[in-house]
């Protein structure tokens, strides 16, 4: 797999100036998370929500939570009720940015919603999708 392939999955980190936002649980559209398999209790989990329109591209919203076990949960709140993806890595050296090796891919844990599968580069919004509906909805991400 080449750099390109998952360079759109995490730029997310490239934007280290809105890591800092916290994910709200104020409206009725709220997406619970739920991070599973978390090996190191150190560094971030980098989390975005996406809608289809910006799943190669730039999240609705994203957050930067700090590591303390081996599975975390967490809130966002989407715009309205939608389709809507997940993407998250787990920034285990805290440098902001996903670790890659030689041909590109990742070397630090990552996940999707609805732990879709990864074939040949990231999954797509297909695969990765899920309803939110007026009373939210509920996700497990496990880190591979």
């Amino acid at each position: 797999m080449s750099t390109h392939i998952f360079r759109f999955l995490f730029a997310l980190a490239a934007s280290k100036l809105a890591l800092t936002a916290t994910p709200s649980a104020d409206a009725d559209a709220v997406v619970k998370i739920t991070i599973a398999g978390i090996k190191a209790q150190q560094g971030f989990l980098m989390i975005a929500l996406h809608d289809e329109k910006g799943w190669s591209g730039a999240p609705l919203a994203r957050a930067r939570i700090p590591v303390t076990d081996s599975s975390l949960k967490t809130t966002f709140t989407a715009p309205a009720p939608g389709h809507y993806g997940i993407k998250i890595f787990h920034d285990v050296d805290g440098d902001g940015r996903m670790s890659t090796n030689i041909v590109g891919f990742p070397t630090e844990p990552f996940g999707f919603s609805n732990d879709a599968p990864i074939r040949f580069g990231p999954p797509s919004f297909a695969d990765a999708g899920f309803a939110v509906g007026p009373d939210g909805a509920v996700q497990t991400v496990t880190l591979r």
